[in-house]
């Protein structure tokens, strides 16, 4: 099978932040006395839209309350000090320069994209940005990755994906996408039930390799 695009999803992939977001959910949790597992991290936390994450988990709670805690969630992303996964910023450059289209397909607001992304170094490397304000509905609907591909006029089936969510998985997978997983080996495990193809802990091991056509030329014709 012939790859011709990255795509990739942007908490936990590009920016390590599961620990950020799994600490902030966990808090909001404790103050309204509820207890979320790991199961519940997994189906309704990562890679889920926070609006999304606090209808399933928080239902019992206003609209006020829940209206709080996006603007919590907002206030402490845009003051946190972001760090990019191991390997990841040489991978994008090398991949810029060797001109494979690339695609960042996040659950996360534009404006979290742009502070990321600037924080790290990393702006202007992305072909196609597809961001929460982009898709009506998000991960495990598949809809942001087939309109990255659309955007990147390249067919779903020629992508590889970076999920680190099982819902992310799930989204490429429907899609038609070729799905690795990032994540330590000891926390594999759902990623590979839910489609992904391979499972790494990070980007240091990922080097890029183009091979170009062979340009043959008969000379006196």
């Amino acid at each position: 099978m012939s790859y011709e695009a990255i795509l990739f999803d942007l908490d936990g992939v590009v920016v390590d932040t599961q620990l950020a977001v799994t600490t902030f959910w966990q808090q909001i949790a404790a103050r309204y006395r509820c207890e979320l597992t790991t199961e519940d991290l997994d189906r309704s936390v990562y890679g889920r839209r926070a609006s999304e994450t606090l209808e399933m988990l928080f239902a019992h709670l206003s609209g006020q309350q829940k209206d709080a805690i996006l603007q919590e969630l907002q206030a402490a992303e845009q003051q946190a000090v972001y760090q990019e996964v191991s390997g990841v910023g040489a991978l994008l450059r090398a991949l810029h320069a060797a001109q494979i289209p690339t695609a960042l397909v996040t659950s996360g607001q534009r404006w979290k994209v742009e502070t990321v992304l600037a924080q790290l170094g990393l702006a202007g490397l992305f072909a196609v940005q597809v961001s929460a304000e982009d898709m009506r509905r998000g991960k495990p609907d598949p809809e942001g990755y087939l309109r990255a591909a659309h955007l990147l006029k390249r067919p779903a089936s020629s992508c590889i994906v970076f999920e680190d969510a099982p819902g992310g998985v799930q989204a490429a997978r429907v899609a038609g996408a070729l799905c690795i997983g990032v994540r330590p080996e000891a926390l594999a495990s759902p990623l590979l039930a839910a489609g992904a193809r391979y499972v790494i802990p990070d980007f240091t091991m990922v080097t890029v390799q183009c091979s170009l056509p062979r340009l043959s030329r008969e000379l006196g014709r």
